[in-house]
């Protein structure tokens, strides 16, 4: 899927952060134009929460999955 248009401007991810930003003080929906396959489809979207950026946080009780994956490896680098 792809997006073609935010609210009737072609989409840039920069349109698409002033529609998320501009959707806080209007009561509106940001409507999007998107292609799916061959098909393009009108989608609403009724939200007004402003940018979010995601962040990951561990579940007490759980192993530091990431300290692992992150951990200077153990084996030797194979020799060239």
């Amino acid at each position: 899927m792809s997006i073609i248009s935010v609210n009737g401007s072609a989409y840039t991810s920069e349109v698409l952060r002033k529609a998320i930003l501009a959707a806080e003080k209007d009561i509106k929906p940001i409507e999007l134009v998107v292609l799916r396959g061959d098909r393009y489809q009108m989608i609403t979207l009724d939200y007004h929460g402003g940018l979010r950026y995601p962040s990951l946080h561990r579940v007490d009780g759980t192993p530091p999955r990431f300290d692992d994956i992150l951990a200077p490896s153990k084996s030797p680098l194979p020799a060239m």
